[in-house]
Order: C-alpha cells, then structure tokens, then sequence
C-alpha cells in the first residue's frame, strides 16, 4: 500500500488524520442516542426528520470523517501528492466538518431553522476546501494506477454529492420544494453511496488487500474498467430518474457490478499468499459479505422499509470495513513516525492495538447490527441495539486511543531509550 519512497516530510503530522478517526465513533455514540430515544415508527421512516437527522450523523459524522482522515493520508501515500500546509487544511476541514454535522442533524432533531443554517455554512468550508484541494492535486498526478483513477473519480463524486445537497438543504431553507426533489434527493443518494464511498472503497482495496494482507491482486480488469463504469451509471440513473425510465435495468447493472467486485474481495482474502491471522479480515469479510446482501435486498426490494437495507449497507458493510482500515491506518502511522524519527525499540504495527480488545468490539460491533436488523421484526430491540452500538463506538474509541497513547508515550522519550516502550 504504502510508497518505500515516501518520508516523513511529505506525510502530514500524525495528529492530523488522528482527530477525524478519533472523532468518529462519537459521532457514532450521538447516532446511537438518538436511536435510543426515538420511537422505532418515526426513526425507521426514511422521510422523518429524525431518520434524516440519523442518515446524517452516520454519512457526515462517521463516514465523511473517516474518509476525510484517511484521504489526508492516502494522497501523499497512493498518489504521490502532497498537501501543503496539512495542519491548517486538516483544523479548517475537521473542525468545519464537526460543526456542520452538528448544525445539520440537531436542526432536523430539533426542529430549529438557524441551525441548518450553520450547518449548511460549516459543511459547505468542509466540502469545498477539502475537495478543491483535493481535485487540483489528484489530477496533477502523472502515474495513474487504478487507485489514482478512482481516487479521481470519487473526488469528483464527493463535489457532486455536496453540490446536490446544497440544493436541498437550500430548498429547506426557503420552503421552496419543487416537483424534482424527490429525483435530487435519490440523486444525493447514489452519488454519496455509490460515488463518494462505494468508489473509494473499492479503488483503495485495489492495493490495500494485496499489501496489507499478502492476497492476490484483484483482476486487471476489475480494477482499470468498474471505476469508471460505476461513475457513468451514476450519471445515467439521474436521467433515468429525471425522465422517469423504469430503474430495474440499472439496478440490475450497479448490483452486478457491485456483487462481482465483493466476489473477488473475498476471494482474495480467502486465498492468501501468506494466511497469517490477522483480526481485521474479519472487519473486511463482514463488510464485502453484507454488502452483497445489501445489493439483493436493494435489487428486490425485499422490505417495504428501506429500514433493514439502511442497516446492513451502512453498518455492516460501509462501518465494517470503516473500522477494519481505521485499526491498520493507527498502527502502520504511530510505527512509521517513531521509526522515521530513529526509535528502533518499538512495538510491531500489530501490538499498538491488542488483537483481543479489537475482537470484543467486532463482537458488539457484530451484536448491534443483528439486533438493529431484528428490531425491525420486534421493535422494542431497537434498544438493545442501540445500547449495543453505543457500548460498540466507545469501545472502538478507547482501542484507538490506546494506540494513540502508546504512540505519545514513546515519541515523549528519548529514541535510543531501549525500554521506551515496555
């Protein structure tokens, strides 16, 4: 994954992705919240203020952060390109992005306008400064790999997708809501999912599943073709949506693409070249498995209510593999700082984060999906679930701040200090 010419110079100061991944889970734990106190009837409808308020929490407090974080490191990593000046891009995008999710979902929680007019303000600095930025240099980059390519696309997807929010946080905001929202809201939706996060996903695990876990690489096909095909259809479907064609075929094409490319995921990682345990496979296999359940269940439309959908596309398959590169990302970081700066007696990338503490969480993280999933069935689960989802982002967050303090600990020391560590 990582270019062996890359130095400490080109990557951004460790606190800079740290505060986004940190940020995440508790972000997570308000989602968690607000799924204990609300009535299932009115967080389970899709255009409930609420449920719009939860969508929003998950997509920009946890998704976007994660992703926001891990970008920062990825283009100076995967792309050869630098930011400059990291540390005032990473405060302005972080601290903007906080105050816009905030602003956003407390509006639709609480029913209070100028909030949405803060969030709206915040999101908009977040959104722009990150991708402007980001979009000047990706397509500065001479050597494309696959990655770089849909590292592209999924740039330019994220401008999209904020583009289109714009537009209906703007339609709230005046109470002009035209015969088009609904086409714009579903828009909203596929280019966030499929463009801004599925794109991303897939373009990194082109290199982080062969390197990170000794797997063979995906199919050249798969990784120079479906990028761009995924790009085109999302163009296509606002069409189809605008003129309202009927959005089977399309669905059948996005499901197939997405199905073959979780098959090769999870053959890759089945059929490694060196079958080491490594407790974050089973972050990955759970995330490529749910996200094809995800894609029949969209394909067939399974549930009256995109309620169960909603949980297993977000929470088991996007916060899955989230969680899984987050507990790889903390790691290789601390251990690459301490070694660039001379420390030779420091712990593996492995011991940063005990291997057990990371499986208790998978086993919750696990637990409040199913019983997210059941709640649907027996609504009073829903609390269960969302206790379980709370207890789950605070345990990620303790793991993750436990690498982080390691880190601190040693970088306090002396490089040659042999005992820094233990």
């Amino acid at each position: 994954m990582f270019n062996q010419g890359l130095s400490l110079e080109q990557a951004p100061p460790l606190g800079v992705p740290i505060k986004f991944f940190l940020s995440a889970p508790i972000f997570g734990v308000l989602l968690g919240l607000l799924f204990l106190f609300t009535p299932f009837l009115e967080v389970s409808n899709q255009y409930s203020s609420s449920a719009i308020a939860a969508v929003h929490l998950f997509t920009l407090g946890i998704l976007t952060m994660i992703i926001f974080g891990a970008m920062q490191q990825m283009m100076p990593v995967l792309a050869g390109s630098v930011i400059k000046k990291p540390l005032l891009f990473g405060n302005l995008v972080h601290t903007s992005l906080v105050l816009g999710t905030l602003g956003l979902s407390t509006s639709f929680i609480f029913d209070i306008k100028i909030f949405l007019h803060v969030g709206v303000l915040f999101l908009s600095i977040a959104f722009l400064v990150f991708f402007i930025i980001t979009i000047k240099l990706l397509f500065k980059v001479e050597f494309l790999t696959s990655t770089v390519k849909a590292m592209r696309l999924f740039s330019v997807s994220g401008l999209l997708t904020f583009f289109l929010g714009l537009f209906l946080t703007v339609s709230h905001m005046s109470g002009n809501i035209g015969d088009n929202y609904t086409i714009f809201v579903n828009s909203h939706i596929l280019f966030g999912l499929f463009g801004f996060a599925a794109l991303l996903i897939m373009g990194v695990s082109f290199q982080v599943i062969p390197m990170f876990y000794v797997a063979k690489d995906f199919p050249k096909v798969i990784q120079n073709k479906i990028p761009l095909l995924i790009f085109s259809l999302l163009f296509v479907s606002f069409f189809f949506l605008l003129f309202e064609i009927n959005f089977f075929v399309l669905k059948l094409l996005f499901v197939s693409i997405f199905i073959t490319y979780s098959y090769f995921g999870l053959k890759s990682l089945n059929n490694r070249k060196r079958p080491v345990f490594d407790i974050t496979l089973w972050y990955w296999k759970l995330s490529l498995t749910m996200f094809i359940l995800s894609m029949i269940l969209w394909l067939f439309d399974i549930f009256e209510s995109n309620f169960i959908l909603a949980i297993i596309f977000a929470f088991g398959f996007l916060y899955s593999l989230l969680q899984g590169m987050v507990y790889k990302i903390i790691p290789f970081l601390a251990w690459f700082h301490l070694s660039s700066k001379g420390y030779f007696s420091i712990p593996t990338i492995r011991e940063f984060i005990e291997e057990e503490n990371i499986r208790y969480h998978f086993f919750f993280h696990v637990s409040s999906v199913i019983f997210f999933v059941l709640s649907y069935f027996i609504n009073p689960l829903i609390y269960l679930a969302s206790i379980l989802f709370i207890i789950s982002n605070i345990m990620f967050f303790i793991n993750c701040l436990i690498g982080v303090k390691k880190y601190s600990k040693i970088a306090k020391t002396d490089p040659m200090d042999m005992s820094a560590f233990k």
